[in-house]
């Protein structure tokens, strides 16, 4: 096998490895997601409302990737 082509299969096998561990990450993090929104419904009748409401439009906004508000 020439040199370019093991270049090409080597280029070809790590963009497979990367796709595979991409979509490992993604299903990790909605697993995780889902946790903290159950969390939520538990606690929210058990903690002070205010500190729910600010804990809550955190939460919601990490979850759209934005910093907190």
């Amino acid at each position: 096998m020439t040199e370019p082509a093991k270049r090409y299969y080597k280029t070809l096998s790590d963009n497979m490895h990367l796709q595979s561990e991409n979509a490992r990450l993604k299903a990790e993090v909605e697993r995780l997601t889902k946790a903290g929104d159950l969390v939520f419904l538990f606690f929210e009748k058990k903690i002070n409302p205010s500190l729910y409401a600010v804990t809550k439009r955190r939460w919601n906004a990490a979850k759209e990737g934005e910093g907190q508000p």
